[in-house]
């Protein structure tokens, strides 16, 4: 299993939890599927794609069907998706292998231009989530049948769970004795708990310049520690955001924003002929100098 690719085109979104009721995104992630393809960009999936927990399997078929033949296009393109592996999909951990083309990994480590960055869907630095994982199942599977009454239904459950999770986080710190984890009061995306920017920071400390979550339905943007930026592309269920990353060059912004505006990173047609002869050239620093050295193939570290 390799989990450290050079890519140097590549789009990254989390949480579309395709066939669930409440993700009713066929149209939007078919669009961004095309987006992708059509200005060549390599996709990464950052969890949460498929809603295994939640699942209808006729709305998957549904949801996913109309991006299968696009994704075959992807390969005959020499493009990669990537599919990191999240709390409602957990079951795909069985498959952390290459399915077809694409590649189900726990995580991803990508060299695009001078830059490192990090991509994980998050949740494996959720306090709730590594205490009371039996819990956090069981939440998951009562919010199914839930979802199953009305769609409504499941929202005011969904309220009861984050106050249940803010009174466990109270009790966790000894009833306030201790002090409860909280979350800073700038520079922050604003609704996350403090223990994600704390998995960003430690994510981010093995040497990456930018760090990707999901997981928590929050989309925003942070700097943490030595200048390393943190963003989370939120979910699907009104305005996605995204990630898009060109030779180690970051934008970020809502899916339909990007369709709309067009490619933030428009490709010299020597860039486009790279980019389908599959070959880039690798940059080194020499002192104070940026070399262009021995070409590699994307996807490749």
């Amino acid at each position: 299993m390799k989990t450290a690719v050079r890519e140097n085109r590549m789009l990254v979104v989390s949480d579309i939890h395709m066939g669930n009721r409440l993700h009713r995104t066929r149209r939007e992630f078919t669009a961004f599927v095309q987006f992708a393809l059509d200005h060549r960009y390599s996709v990464c999936i950052n969890g949460d794609g498929i809603d295994i927990a939640q699942l209808s399997l006729s709305l998957l078929v549904s949801d996913l069907t109309p991006s299968l033949g696009l994704f075959l296009k992807f390969w005959e393109n020499d493009l990669r998706i990537y599919y990191t592996v999240g709390n409602h999909d957990i079951a795909l951990e069985h498959f952390l292998t290459d399915v077809g083309r694409m590649k189900v990994v726990p995580f991803l480590s990508v060299s695009s231009g001078d830059k490192r960055i990090r991509i994980e869907h998050g949740h494996m630095y959720d306090d709730m989530f590594l205490r009371f994982p039996r819990i956090y199942y069981a939440f998951t599977l009562i919010g199914r049948l839930a979802i199953g009454i009305s769609p409504k239904f499941y929202l005011a459950l969904h309220a009861g769970n984050d106050a249940f999770v803010e009174f466990s986080e109270w009790g966790l710190s000894g009833f306030g004795l201790f002090g409860k984890k909280e979350a800073p009061t700038e520079n922050w995306i604003k609704g996350e708990r403090a223990c994600f920017r704390e998995g960003a920071e430690a994510s981010g400390s093995r040497g990456f310049d930018a760090v990707l979550f999901g997981h928590t339905h929050f989309e925003g943007t942070a700097t943490l520690s030595d200048g390393i930026k943190y963003y989370n592309t939120g979910g699907w269920f009104g305005d996605p955001y995204c990630v898009a990353i060109d030779n180690g060059r970051l934008w970020y912004g809502s899916v339909k924003e990007l369709i709309k505006q067009g490619d933030p990173f428009p490709m010299s047609d020597d860039e486009i002929v790279s980019s389908i002869t599959g070959m880039f050239p690798v940059q080194r620093n020499d002192g104070d100098r940026l070399n262009v050295v021995d070409r590699v193939a994307a996807g490749s570290r």
